[in-house]
């Protein structure tokens, strides 16, 4: 990380279709299991040198839709980059949004209108995927968003 890091030298873009493989080889250079997806709406945040140091995407499910795939590079972690990335990512949101952060990171998703909720009567394919990730032995927590209040 350069000493004289901002945020405000930061830029947020939903990326095209034709611009996915560039959220994805940042998945690939920093180490990150997400893959972005044609058709799903994906946001990267870029550096004043117009580098992709964050990502995000809404993957579009038949009754809802999940922001999966949220990840800041190492070296810039702990700067605001993923509350500017949710933030501006919420346009996109609406009550059929849930995501499963990981459980350290539940208080910056409570800041930004999501709030923990039991699986019960939510979409199958909300929990389903859940479940999968659990059982890979994630540590995360399902939460729905309800807006900023």
């Amino acid at each position: 990380m350069e000493p004289d890091f901002s945020t405000d030298t930061l830029t947020a873009q939903w990326l095209s279709d034709a611009e996915m493989p560039l959220a994805n080889k940042f998945y690939r250079t920093h180490n990150f299991r997400g893959k972005a997806r044609r058709h799903d709406p994906c946001m990267v945040i870029r550096d004043g040198k117009n580098q992709i140091i964050a990502c995000g995407s809404l993957r579009k499910l038949t009754d809802s839709q999940l922001l999966a795939g949220v990840a800041v590079a190492e070296g810039v972690r702990g700067h605001g980059v993923a509350r500017l990335l949710l933030a501006r990512m919420a346009e996109a949101y609406d009550a059929s949004t849930f995501t499963f952060p990981y459980r350290h990171l539940v208080a910056l998703y409570e800041s930004l209108g999501y709030v923990e909720v039991d699986e019960a009567g939510l979409p199958s394919a909300i929990v389903d995927r859940f479940h999968t990730y659990q059982k890979q032995g994630r540590d995360i927590v399902l939460m729905h968003y309800q807006g900023q209040r």
